[in-house]
C-alpha cells in the first residue's frame, strides 16, 4: 500500500459517439457539440468542472476544465452519430480529490441528452504524472514495467486493440526491441542515460503510436506518459476502471520496477500483475472493484504476445496520417499540464 507523499495526476480522453435521445437537426457537429455544452451547464452541480467545446485544436480552457474535442470523421453520419473525444481535467489521486464523482456527474448528464456508442475506431488513452515531475529513475522503472507485463496487459484488451497502428507493441513494433527477450528489452533501457526522461522516451517511442506513450517527456516538458490500449467505453464506470488500472500501473512501477529482478518476483501473467498492482495501491483512496473490472477480464495464467499491424492498406495509411495531424495539433491533456506546472513554479 502507497504512502508516498507526492501523488499522481492524470486525465482521460475518451472517445465515443453520440446520439441525440430526442430527434434534432444541427448544421454541423460544433453545433451539436455546443447543444451538449449548454445542457450540461445548465444541469451541472456548482462543484463540477466547466466545460468547454475545443473546435479547432486551439485550447482556450484551463487545466480544470472538461474539453470536448471534435473528431470530424467522415465515415459517421453526423445525422445520426458525433464522433466526440471528452478530455477530463487534471485530476488527482489522493484522498479529497472527487475525481470519480465528477467523472460519473458529467457521464449521468451526457446520458440524459444522449445515447453514448463506441466502435472499434474509438478508444479510452489515460494521461498520468506524479505531482512534481517524472524523474529519469522513474521513467526508467515505468519502461521497464511496461515491457515486462506487455504480453499480460494484451490479454485484458478486445483483439482489435491488438495489432493496431494507434497501439502498437513495443515488442512488436520498435526495431530496438524485436527479437529480444524480455530481460535483454529491459538491459537496453538499464543502459540509457539518465540525464533526462526525454532519452527513455526517445528509446521507447519512435512515435507516439503505442500502448505506451512517452513523447511528452520530450526534451524542454516533463509531462506525462499515455496509456492508449483502452478500448472505447459507453459508461462512466468502465472509464474510470481503465483509470483506476493505469494510475494503479504507473504507482506500482515506481515502487516495484527499479530492476529486472524487482520484476522477476511476480509471475508475467495476470497473477502476477495483479500482486504487482498491489504495490501501486494508495490507503483511502483506490478502488479494488473498480480495478478488478479490467484485470478480471482474463484467467490469471493469461498473456498474449503482440504482433505488428503490418502494411496497412491506403485507406488506412490516410486516416492514420489525419490522425497524426489532429494530434499534433491538439495535444489538449499535455496543454492542460504544461499550464498546470507553469502556475506551480510561479
Amino acid at each position: 500500500m502507497s504512502h508516498a507523499s507526492n501523488h499522481l495526476r492524470f486525465g482521460i480522453e475518451v472517445e465515443f459517439l453520440l446520439s441525440p435521445r430526442e430527434a434534432h437537426t444541427f448544421k454541423d457537429i460544433g453545433e451539436f457539440a455546443n447543444f451538449v455544452l449548454a445542457f450540461y451547464k445548465s444541469k451541472k452541480d456548482k462543484s463540477w468542472p466547466n466545460m468547454h467545446v475545443d473546435l479547432d485544436g486551439s485550447y482556450e480552457g484551463d487545466n480544470d476544465t472538461i474539453e470536448w474535442s471534435l473528431s470530424d470523421d467522415a465515415s459517421i453520419k453526423h445525422d445520426k452519430e458525433y464522433p466526440i473525444e471528452l478530455i477530463s481535467p487534471i485530476l488527482h489521486f489522493k484522498q479529497g480529490d472527487h475525481f470519480r464523482d465528477y467523472v460519473k456527474g458529467v457521464w449521468d448528464r451526457i446520458v440524459t441528452l444522449c445515447i453514448v456508442g463506441t466502435n472499434n475506431s474509438c478508444g479510452t488513452h489515460v494521461h498520468v504524472s506524479p505531482s512534481d515531475d517524472y524523474t529519469s529513475a522513474q521513467v526508467k522503472a515505468v519502461a521497464r514495467a511496461v515491457l515486462y507485463f506487455e504480453s499480460t496487459i494484451n490479454a485484458l484488451v478486445p483483439a482489435h486493440r491488438l495489432a493496431n497502428e494507434y497501439c502498437k507493441s513495443f515488442f512488436a513494433s520498435n526495431e530496438k526491441f524485436k527479437g529480444k527477450t524480455v530481460e535483454q528489452a529491459i538491459a537496453i533501457v538499464d543502459k540509457v542515460d539518465e540525464s533526462h526522461p526525454a532519452m527513455v522516451a526517445e528509446l521507447m517511442n519512435p512515435d507516439r503510436y503505442y500502448t505506451w506513450n512517452f513523447t511528452n517527456l520530450y526534451h524542454g516538458r516533463t509531462l506525462t506518459i499515455e496509456f492508449r490500449q483502452g478500448e472505447g467505453v459507453a459508461t462512466s464506470t468502465d472509464a474510470l476502471a481503465w483509470a483506476e488500472f493505469v494510475v494503479t500501473f504507473i504507482g506500482a512501477a515506481i515502487t516495484a520496477a527499479n530492476t529486472y529482478n524487482d520484476l522477476k518476483k511476480f509471475d508475467p501473467n495476470v497473477g502476477g500483475l495483479k500482486k504487482f498492482l498491489e504495490h501501486g495501491a494508495v490507503k483511502d483512496v483506490s478502488d479494488k472493484t473498480l480495478l478488478g473490472k479490467i484485470t478480471g477480464r482474463a484467467k490469471d495464467s493469461g498473456s498474449v504476445s503482440g504482433s505488428d499491424p503490418g502494411k496497412l492498406s491506403k485507406e488506412r495509411e490516410d486516416k492514420l496520417a489525419k490522425k497524426k495531424k489532429e494530434d499534433d495539433r491538439k495535444q489538449i491533456f499535455a496543454k492542460k499540464m504544461t499550464e498546470d506546472e507553469k502556475k506551480r513554479k510561479k
